[in-house]
């Protein structure tokens, strides 16, 4: 991460960029790669190569760490049960990593998990040790029998290693009853470590199972020594790989903990609630552990700034108070270019945006050198004059308090200079100062946004927000009576300023105020028309949701009518077929009967509707059309009988009595349309026969039409329909027939006679 560098490439930035998005993408669902290790690993590939050469345990399990964190990444990706998670910059990363699952292997086979070789790590040596256990045993046993026949002489009952040899602790005032070779003496002086001569060529034996056992394992190593050499070049391009990957990973987790953004690429800078990474507080702890920052004693946190170039300008010239920000303003611009191009998200809010630059060149600090002869503003010109020479149209020049530590005449002479200078290169660049001639030159230059760090007139501190288009006061007095200097000082400093730097300083205090005043009354207004949108926003909304909500219910009343039609049909065809078994069977029936069921199989199926009665009209009248709420029907209104609350209505053809309180008067429209409705099967009262038009309709419009003609008819007791269809194409007239044929309350039907209208008539006989 350290050495992480920008590129002045624009498709290498997008490759960067791209590849920190993924693994911030690949977060939301999957904890970072483990990569710990990677280090040591990478440093011994240079060890790697020489024929014989045999690396130590912990160096080749420090490279099978790398060969796990390889094959971990490697297996990584894509995830199983996130198909759909598309992370192209990390796959092409990725790709070239070789799998190490064979060297993985040998790990297993050789190594325990505390880093020895195992007994098993070949035949030869699980032989070696298998000996060495039975040589140490019969030593120790052989010595133990010994000891027990020469006790007196010894000052302690037990056996000991010493320099790789098996021995006996024996007093020193006994040493001339054990014969043998002394190899070590205690502190004391008072014990002699002894290995007796009966037991020499057993240690000998001993020691050279442990030399076997020491070059059979130098063998092992030597080979998988080798094994890595083949691989080195496979390991060398793994560890570049996640080394990548590592750096991507923690600027991912960087983005995470500072929720930054990528900013938008373009020709304009422009950063939205910028937070610097030294002072946003939600970097703290990371600070605490890397500069030793006391994170709990400081209680500030970084206020976000809002550095906007619009189109057509390429200088910000900053001014404002000492320490009011415009240094770490500027110094936010350059870094968040260094961070965009180094692959990092910024944090910075949505909107922002940055140029690929391919420099950023910085005047900033005091380079005063006592050695090399340069003051401050020697430093400073010199390396002034070496961004003048080597920036470019693409380049991003940032100049703090240009023209300071001279005569301020001369200074704000050759700062104006510098920035014509800097114009005419046609790059970007940020400058702060506190001439007063460098702030009125910038007022009057097309290319230059002057700004100002905003002051809070009435705390008598630095808001640290930028205010574009305004001339910040640089207020020297105001921080010098801050930092304690006495009054006296000041009140002189002001005498020798004058009444005309006072008069100045007032109107600019008073200007301030007036902006202040106006951006509030600009904030209102916009918050206004926020709440206007939000309003206008919400009502479209609603509008949709009633259009959404009356698709919906028309929707479901058709399903509704669909299943009420389907169960009278039903009930219909099951009561006449009842009442046709009746009627074969020798029993008499009534018409009432019939008219029964079919008023019943009505009201079954009008339950599944919604009731819609119209309002009143008005009191009805004798002549109304009226509707009669508890039977769901219409009629003509023939007489009232104020006193009983009675009335007398026509129905179909018939008379019945209800409650005046039950009849409502349809308005025009709905009047209408209900004798259209009554008239689409007119025929004089008691004739017999009906007659009902279909000549130029639909077939899905003219059977309901038929059915509905047929039910009136049975209701009625019309023993017969004149149906008129026409001739046309003929498919009218077979999808009348083919319903007639089905219809439960039709008996036959046939073709019109030559006086009834011939084939273009098909006439159906009712069961009444």
């Amino acid at each position: 991460m350290l050495a992480s560098a920008p590129s002045p490439d624009p498709l290498e930035v997008a490759s960067r960029l791209a590849l920190t998005r993924d693994l911030m993408a690949r977060r939301a669902v999957r904890p970072p790669v483990i990569l710990g290790g990677l280090d040591e690993g990478a440093a011994l590939l240079h060890k790697l190569g020489a024929q014989g050469r045999a690396l130590d345990p912990e160096d080749l399990l420090d490279l099978f760490v790398l060969c796990e964190r390889s094959e971990g990444a490697r297996t990584s990706f894509p995830i199983e049960d996130a198909p759909d998670l598309d992370l192209p910059a990390l796959s092409e990363l990725i790709a070239p990593l070789t799998s190490f699952e064979d060297l993985l292997v040998e790990r297993d086979v050789i190594f325990e998990r505390d880093g020895r070789i195992k007994d098993t790590a070949s035949p030869k040596l699980a032989a070696i040790r298998g000996a060495i256990v039975r040589l140490r045993r019969d030593l120790v046993r052989r010595l133990e029998e010994y000891a027990r026949t020469r006790g007196d002489a010894l000052a302690d009952d037990y056996v000991t290693e010493k320099d790789g040899r098996y021995c006996l602790p024996v007093r020193s005032d006994r040493r001339d009853l054990v014969a043998g070779i002394v190899h070590h003496k205690s502190g004391s002086g008072q014990t002699f470590f002894v290995e007796p001569l009966a037991v020499v060529d057993a240690n000998n034996e001993l020691a050279e199972a442990f030399e076997e056992e020491r070059e059979e394992i130098h063998r092992i190593l030597v080979a998988l020594t080798s094994r890595f050499s083949v691989r080195r070049a496979d390991l060398a391009s793994s560890a570049g790989i996640l080394t990548s990957l590592d750096v991507a990973q923690a600027k991912a987790e960087m983005a995470q903990r500072t929720d930054a953004i990528f900013p938008e690429p373009g020709e304009r800078l422009e950063l939205v609630g910028a937070r610097h990474p030294l002072l946003d507080r939600r970097l703290s702890a990371l600070r605490e552990e890397v500069f030793g920052e006391d994170a709990e004693g400081r209680h500030s946190d970084a206020v976000p700034l809002d550095i906007v170039m619009p189109e057509g300008i390429r200088t910000l010239l900053i001014s404002g108070p000492n320490a009011g920000g415009k240094t770490v303003a500027m110094k936010t611009a350059g870094l968040f270019a260094l961070l965009n191009q180094s692959g990092f998200a910024i944090p910075s809010g949505a909107g922002s945006r940055l140029p690929v630059f391919d420099r950023i060149l910085v005047v900033a600090g005091d380079a005063q050198d006592l050695l090399g002869d340069l003051s401050s503003f020697a430093a400073a010109m010199t390396r002034t004059a070496r961004v003048l020479a080597e920036a470019t149209e693409k380049s991003l020049v940032l100049l703090d308090e240009l023209g300071s530590g001279t005569d301020p005449d001369e200074g704000g002479a050759i700062a104006i200079a510098v920035l014509e200078e800097d114009l005419a290169r046609g790059g970007l660049s940020v400058a702060t100062t506190h001439l007063a001639s460098v702030k009125e030159w910038g007022n009057g230059v097309a290319e230059v946004l002057t700004a100002a760090m905003e002051f809070d007139e009435a705390k008598g501190r630095p808001t640290f927000r930028i205010r574009p288009g305004a001339v910040g006061r640089s207020r020297a007095l105001a921080v010098a009576e801050k930092a304690g200097l006495p009054e006296r000082v000041l009140a002189a400093a002001r005498s020798r300023l004058g009444a005309g730097w006072a008069a100045v300083d007032t109107a600019l205090e008073r200007l301030e105020r007036e902006r202040l005043v106006a951006e509030a009354e600009l904030a209102r207004a916009r918050e206004t028309a926020l709440k206007a949108d939000a309003r206008l926003a919400a009502a479209e909304k609603e509008r949709d949701q009633l259009v959404q909500e009356k698709a919906r219910l028309r929707e479901k009343m058709k399903a509704d009518l669909d299943r009420a039609l389907e169960a009278l049909r039903e009930k219909t065809r099951r009561e006449i077929d009842r009442l046709r078994d009746e009627a074969q069977k020798g029993r008499a029936l009534s018409r009432s009967a019939l008219t029964t069921v079919l008023h019943a199989a009505r009201e079954e199926a009008e339950a599944h509707l919604p009731v819609v009665d119209p309002p009143p009209s008005g009191p009805v009248a004798v002549g109304d059309t009226v509707r009669i709420s508890p039977f769901k029907t219409t009629g003509r209104l023939l007489s009232i009988d104020a006193h009983r609350g009675e009335a007398e209505v026509e129905v179909s053809g018939k008379k019945m009595r209800v409650a005046v309180g039950a009849l409502s008067r349809l308005s025009a429209g709905a009047a209408s349309k209900a004798a259209r409705e009554t008239a689409a099967v007119s025929a004089p009262a008691g004739s017999g026969a009906r007659e009902l038009v279909l000549v130029g309709q639909r077939i899905d419009d003219a059977i309901p039409e038929i059915e509905r003609a047929i039910n009136d008819a049975l209701l009625s007791g019309i023993g017969s329909l004149r149906l008129v269809h026409g001739y046309g194409t003929g498919r009218l007239a077979a999808a009348v027939k083919e319903f007639l044929t089905e219809h439960p309350g039709v008996s036959s039907h046939r073709p019109g006679d030559a006086n009834e209208g011939g084939n273009a008539v098909t006439i159906a006989r009712l069961d009444v």
